[in-house]
């Protein structure tokens, strides 16, 4: 599903993204790049992209296997051939990709690499039918990606608010990594959304020991305080 560079080889996987406007480009050009730090503290010799930064490929629709399982391993390893192996994959999406379809791409890709593609557990008949089989559960709750333009009245307002707390020239991000529903506000309430993180970034977040700063709390009050009161 991904070349030697990381590009997700699915077809279709990369059509009808909304191109970044020229404010956008410009923040990720002026934003600080930790790529190296990164690749450093998280023991890389290199990442996926063919060189591009991180906050570029952001921009793009991503591909990832979040686990995978198959056997057992370590004490509990036996000389069994095991039947089935399981994995997660999470599709990260961006403006203008539907979920439903980026799924569906996902599927066919996996039919023309000769597998049966089923929703549920292959009957008997299946198995002595089709040679290899894929069991492709999607799990509720998918949503798509929302980007708020840069240029907007608003954006600019809720960047200038920020900016006042502050001595230190802010961080402006077109996008981010993270999985929020902000297209279900934007579409039900036929508004905009932003999003004004104050985590660290070392914060360990979904993880154990998921922790906040106390410099960041105080900065995060302060920041919060300046939008809501902005004109």
């Amino acid at each position: 599903m991904k070349d030697e560079s990381g590009r997700v080889t699915i077809a279709g996987w990369y059509d009808n993204i909304e191109p970044l406007g020229e404010l956008e480009r410009q923040a990720i050009a002026e934003a600080p790049q930790y790529d190296d730090t990164l690749r450093s503290q998280l023991g890389l010799a290199r990442a996926e992209g063919s060189g591009r930064s991180l906050l570029e490929l952001i921009s793009e629709p991503s591909l990832n296997i979040n686990g995978i399982s198959s056997g057992d391993v370590g004490a509990l390893a036996r000389n069994v051939i095991p039947t089935t192996a399981t994995a997660v994959l999470d599709l990260r999406l961006v403006k203008n990709i539907d979920h439903r379809r980026q799924v569906q791409r996902l599927v066919d890709h996996i039919q023309k690499q000769g597998f049966h593609v089923i929703d549920r557990d292959p009957t008997d008949e299946e198995r002595q039918r089709y040679p290899l089989i894929a069991r492709v559960t999607q799990r509720p709750g998918g949503y798509n990606a929302e980007r708020t333009r840069m240029d907007l009245p608003i954006s600019l307002a809720v960047i200038l608010a920020v900016q006042s707390t502050s001595d230190q020239k802010i961080v402006r991000l077109p996008t981010s990594g993270g999985s929020l529903p902000l297209s279900v506000i934007t579409d039900n309430l036929t508004t905009v959304t932003m999003t004004v993180p104050i985590a660290n970034y070392d914060d360990n977040q979904h993880a154990e020991n998921e922790n906040l700063r106390l410099q960041n709390l105080w900065d995060g009050i302060e920041t919060m305080a300046a939008i809501m009161t902005m004109k």
